[in-house]
């Protein structure tokens, strides 16, 4: 009996370890600070556009939708296959050299001007076939509903997106992966349900159509310079409100 307790006990650690999963993924700002509303993670790629930016996945069902990608480009569930719909790219190839670099781009497309919600999206890193991390959208976030308003922000498929990266923890899990050998090489694959699966509560928003699509790219990082101007214009609006309490 005890070492059967040891074979068991054994097996679930090589489980556990075999894939480790974090969270969390957040939403966060064009220069990559957590924001709390969604409005305030729409964020303009630039030059990063749907254009350039390797398309990971993309959903096209009505109700609810959901899929992922395997390496290489293997397409599950709902997820719609393509070089330019759903694919694993390299870390290399998205620029994801760091875990503050790591970028994920949402874009939906829904007829009659509706919102939709976001049930689940999950971030996986391969190493060849074998998931060696991945990242889940915060629970706190989950689920996550952007209304019919925060969808008029987008122009179609166009140059900007709501914007997912990972928090101060998991940018350090993430580090830990590229420290592996041949990480560079490594795939990234993504997951998502989006709409009203059975038993989601009310207010919850369908899957309307779409395509509903999600980029991968290299998150904006302030230069240092930057960070010190914008902490030393605060300073100075700060003084400027002291400065009228006191006159007051």
């Amino acid at each position: 009996m005890k070492a059967m307790r040891i074979v068991v006990a054994t097996c679930a650690v090589l489980a556990a370890t075999s894939s480790v999963a974090w969270a969390n993924l957040v939403l966060v700002s064009p220069i990559n600070q957590p924001v709390a509303t969604v409005a305030a993670s729409f964020t303009d790629l630039g030059a990063q556009g749907f254009g350039a930016a390797p398309r990971m996945l993309t959903l096209q069902t009505n109700g609810v939708e959901t899929g992922n990608v395997t390496p290489v480009d293997v397409v599950h569930g709902d997820a719609v296959p393509g070089a330019n719909k759903s694919t694993t790219p390299t870390l290399a190839t998205l620029g994801w050299d760091a875990g503050n670099r790591v970028g994920i781009g949402f874009n939906s497309d829904q007829t009659g001007g509706t919102g939709i919600t976001m049930q689940s999206l999950v971030l996986t890193i391969f190493n060849g076939t074998t998931a060696v991390g991945s990242f889940s959208l915060a629970p706190s976030l989950t689920p996550l509903t952007f209304t019919a308003a925060d969808l008029t922000l987008q122009q179609g498929n166009g140059a900007a997106v709501f914007n997912f990266g990972l928090n101060a923890a998991e940018q350090a899990a993430f580090n830990t992966i590229l420290a592996q050998p041949g990480s560079s090489g490594f795939f990234a694959g993504l997951s998502s349900q989006l709409g009203c699966p059975a038993g989601a509560p009310a207010g919850c928003l369908v899957s309307n159509d779409g395509p509903d699509t999600f980029i991968g790219f290299r998150q904006n990082i302030p230069e240092p310079a930057t960070i010190v101007f914008l902490g030393f214009g605060l300073l100075v609006a700060l003084g400027y409100v002291h400065n009228r309490k006191v006159r007051a």
